[in-house]
């Protein structure tokens, strides 16, 4: 048994990752809440727009930090570097217990729910559907991360590709201009600036996961040079892509139009085509949700992975198999969380308490940027453009998010920090030869 991973993976490779993960099924479904806050077409693009913003500042902080940490774990390296082992256990922890293995569990769901829509099977064996999905994409990533890394490439590609296409179909067909609201004297008002911020957060959502690919750092041929670089390619097309469809979708349905609709690609496309156009948005979530859900599987192996190097009791999780040089355990630990939620069905309920988690752990990335500045003196092949205002402004508004989430929806909050509490007992246990250890606290 070896502790290292293979160097398997290039820029195209990341791009993929990312992409895949970012885009999954959010853009077929969140814009309609989006409409249910800002009312008008100019207001939902530009809402549209600072959420890809949001993300490219996160990008250019995470582009450095992997620059000046090329290890495999990405966020938890980082907090690990920046606070102690302490604090990456805690990330590590939260991760794996509130929202990997519960993602995962959902977009299963999703893939089971909409290949009934094409092979109608009985609806019982939805669940089985589910976890069939979820072993599936586990064994491919465990029998070689290059056979994951080529299924999520092809995967990603028709992606792209799908989402380009019903966007220009929309264009192509349609025969009405875009929907803008002729009752509305100002497009921009008060109104939705002070609506932006719970706007924000589905559409953040949307955006999540441009971090993912860091998680394989020490998997890349030149973790230095390509994964950044790799980040802001990533960032910078779902951004266009996200813009495409918005701009498609208000090109055949009104903001108000969008706010009733429960699945707005698909009403978008039936508008247009009738069955025809739900048949081809069916098949368009099937791939886009075979995507993320590989791509999840594929980067989510890498974090317990990772934290079982540096924790004695879970030395077992951070060994790569010595067969098919992959953390086995560590994807098949994943997997068994995620069919276990899927089999309890509790799933739903934990992806709100996820937000809070993420933006949490954001502020202290954000903070940590200035940390490591000073803390490690090192080579790096990218250096952020705009520093100290950008990871200063990425801090910031993850602080405003955070504060948001709390606000929006204070029971989850409480219990993802509940939850997230229980990794502190868990840590002194499984870490506990290390709190002598000046370093993990």
């Amino acid at each position: 048994m070896t502790t290292q991973l293979g160097k398997h993976l290039r820029l195209w490779d990341s791009i993929s990752i990312s992409v895949g993960i970012v885009i999954g099924v959010g853009i077929f479904r969140v814009p309609s809440q989006v409409a249910k806050y800002l009312d008008s077409p100019e207001a939902i693009l530009i809402a549209w727009l600072i959420g890809g913003l949001i993300s490219l500042l996160g990008v250019l902080c995470y582009a450095e930090l992997s620059s000046r940490f090329p290890q495999t774990g990405g966020t938890y390296i980082f907090l690990r570097e920046a606070y102690g082992k302490f604090t990456g256990f805690m990330y590590g922890w939260a991760e794996f217990s509130i929202n990997r293995a519960a993602t995962i569990a959902a977009v299963a769901y999703i893939f089971a729910a909409y290949l009934r829509a094409i092979i109608p099977y009985p609806a019982g064996l939805e669940k089985g559907v589910a976890l069939t999905a979820v072993l599936f994409f586990t064994w491919i990533n465990i029998i070689g991360v290059r056979y994951g890394v080529k299924v999520q490439n092809v995967l990603s590609l028709f992606k792209v590709l799908a989402m380009i296409t019903i966007a220009l179909l929309i264009f192509w067909f349609s025969k009405s201009s875009f929907a803008f609201s002729s009752n509305i004297t100002h497009p921009i008002n008060p109104q939705h600036i002070r609506n932006l911020a719970p706007a924000l957060i589905p559409i953040l959502w949307t955006y999540g996961g441009w971090h993912e690919s860091t998680f394989m750092s020490g998997e890349f041929h030149d973790t230095k040079k390509e994964l950044p670089y790799s980040l802001i390619i990533s960032a910078l097309l779902v951004t266009g892509l996200y813009l495409l469809m918005n701009a498609a979708y208000l090109r055949v349905l009104s903001p108000t139009e969008m706010v009733g609709s429960k699945a707005i690609a698909f009403d978008a496309l039936k508008k247009l085509f009738g069955p025809t156009g739900s048949a081809v948005m069916t098949i368009a979530i099937l791939i886009s949700a075979s995507g993320a859900l590989n791509s999840n599987i594929l980067t989510g192996g890498r974090i317990p992975f990772a934290v079982g190097q540096d924790c004695p009791r879970l030395e077992w999780i951070g060994h790569v198999n010595s067969r098919f040089k992959t953390p086995l355990k560590s994807l098949v630990l994943n997997a068994g969380w995620a069919c276990l939620l899927i089999v309890l069905g509790s799933f739903d309920q934990l992806l709100f308490f996820n937000a809070f988690e993420i933006w949490l752990f954001f502020i202290l990335a954000g903070i940590g940027v200035f940390i490591l500045r000073r803390k490690v003196v090192s080579k790096i092949n990218f250096s952020m453009i705009g520093y100290p205002i950008v990871p200063f402004l990425f801090t910031l508004v993850s602080i405003w998010l955070c504060f948001t989430t709390i606000r929006e929806a204070p029971r989850e909050a409480l219990f993802g920090m509940l939850i997230i509490l229980v990794g502190v007992p868990i840590y002194y246990v499984v870490c506990r030869r290390d709190v002598s250890d000046k370093s993990v606290v």
